[in-house]
């Protein structure tokens, strides 16, 4: 039997966006979650209590306090979500069609939009203006659902076949003056995804890339990064595997790679480094190469 996944609460803050004392707060004064403890007594957060966090992250970030929202429901939650995620504007037309069509699991309707937006804005400009804004709007709309992981893996998996396809429609090039890019996630960022998609904008920008693949260990990418001669380091991701604290990723992050230029892509991802440049959207990247 798999075993069911559990998150430290320094995974859950990383993940949210909401601090770690907040969330002790919210537990103390609202009994707001009831994680589950160690025999060392370290908090261990489920699955239903990282959707309740990012739920309520969502909702204080439109304007609600944590006293309004503590004793609510999951239904009342969900309410209030879907109402913001029209009221507020997540979302568009473009996005709204694409949803539709995801909450059916409909794939031949989603394709057909999809190809329909590519052919009329292009590849890169539909994926950073039309599926970011999509990805954000199943993480608001499904936030607590138990179709939340479904309609995304859906989604991802679609746009993933979709990205391979235009990055190999890229023509290579030998540019030996430029600097080679190392692309790895080591965060579980859940799918590849955005990994390729960063690639297929390097190389659409010329750039020479080397993509060694999802969950690789900072060793291993930092003894592939020498044997690539990469001057450039990319990591994409959310949260750290393993329980391993997130400042702790940042410091090794750092030093492994000292003296390279080092970028991150990833949402609610917040660096004390100088030395790392971050992305929170895939426009932010694309914009800066």
């Amino acid at each position: 039997m798999e075993q069911d996944i559990t998150y430290t609460i320094h995974q859950i803050e990383t993940l949210t966006g909401i601090k770690a004392f907040t969330v002790r707060i919210w537990e103390k004064r609202y009994n707001f979650t009831t994680p589950a403890r160690t025999d060392t007594n370290i908090r261990m957060y489920s699955e239903a209590d990282l959707h309740k966090l990012m739920a309520a992250a969502a909702l204080v970030k439109f304007g609600y306090k944590i006293s309004e929202i503590a004793f609510l429901s999951e239904e009342k939650m969900n309410e209030k979500l879907r109402l913001l995620s029209v009221s507020q504007g997540v979302g568009n037309e473009k996005t709204d069609t694409l949803l539709m069509a995801a909450d059916h699991f409909d794939e031949f309707l989603f394709e057909k939009n999809l190809n329909r937006e590519i052919l009329s804005s292009g590849f890169e400009n539909t994926m950073v203006n039309v599926i970011a804004p999509l990805m954000e709007t199943i993480e608001t709309k499904w936030i607590m659902s138990r179709l939340y992981k479904s309609i995304k893996n859906f989604v991802t998996d679609i746009l993933r076949r979709k990205i391979i396809i235009a990055a190999d429609s890229e023509p290579l090039k030998n540019d030996t003056q430029a600097k080679k890019t190392l692309i790895f996630s080591t965060l579980n960022c859940e799918s590849e995804m955005w990994p390729l998609f960063a690639d297929y904008v390097l190389k659409r920008r010329g750039i020479p890339s080397v993509y060694i693949g999802d969950n690789i260990d900072i060793v291993s990418a930092e003894a592939a990064a020498k044997a690539a001669k990469c001057e450039n380091i990319l990591c994409i991701g959310k949260i750290c595997k393993n329980n391993e604290d997130f400042s702790t990723f940042v410091q090794k992050y750092d030093e492994a790679f000292e003296g390279t230029s080092k970028f991150f892509l990833g949402q609610n991802c917040k660096f004390n480094s100088k030395n790392v440049t971050v992305f929170k959207t895939p426009e932010e990247f694309a914009r800066y190469f």
